[in-house]
């Protein structure tokens, strides 16, 4: 099942997160192109998964793409404006990014099992395709702050409150 589906008559891409690296997901079922990040690659360390990773790539089943900075931002606005951007790392924001400056062209299905990706991903108006687990079962929004002063962060992956050292938590709004 793939959520956040739109119909078009644009030509379907994979864009490609980790976990469809590392899972061993049968990406040769597809013939769709497939797309990933240098910071994907960089995740994927096990020799196993490296060893399918570079034969997509010495036979050019896999395009690797740095996404734009201007698509970055509208991620991060995005990730922000709903509460996701403490829970994304660099390399989902790069996945999401790449996504979305392709979706101008194609039409994308990120596969991941990220959470906060696909939630985000959805706000984005992405499709996107769970491998191994259910997935989201719907959109939310959270509201993140620290519970002890009121610190409400902007940065990507922030965990911890840089004025009193306490946790952030994550609430739905």
């Amino acid at each position: 099942m793939v959520r956040g589906s739109r119909c078009s008559s644009k030509e379907t891409v994979l864009v490609l997160d980790t976990s469809a690296l590392l899972t061993r997901y049968p990406l040769h079922q597809y013939s769709y192109r497939l797309y990933t990040t240098p910071s994907v690659l960089e995740e994927v360390r096990d020799s196993t998964s490296r060893e399918g990773l570079e034969l997509s790539l010495a036979v050019g089943r896999l395009a690797v793409v740095e996404p734009s900075r201007v698509y970055k931002r509208m991620v991060v606005e995005k990730a922000r404006e709903i509460g996701e951007h403490t829970s994304l790392s660099e390399t989902d924001v790069d996945v999401a990014s790449l996504a979305l400056q392709l979706s101008r062209d194609y039409n994308v299905i990120v596969l991941t099992d990220d959470y906060s990706l696909q939630n985000t991903l959805y706000h984005l108006g992405i499709s996107f395709k769970p491998i191994k687990t259910t997935g989201i079962k719907k959109a939310r929004r959270y509201r993140v702050y620290c519970r002890v002063c009121g610190y409400v962060p902007s940065s990507i992956g922030e965990e911890n409150c840089p004025f009193c050292g306490s946790r952030l938590v994550k609430s739905s709004s």
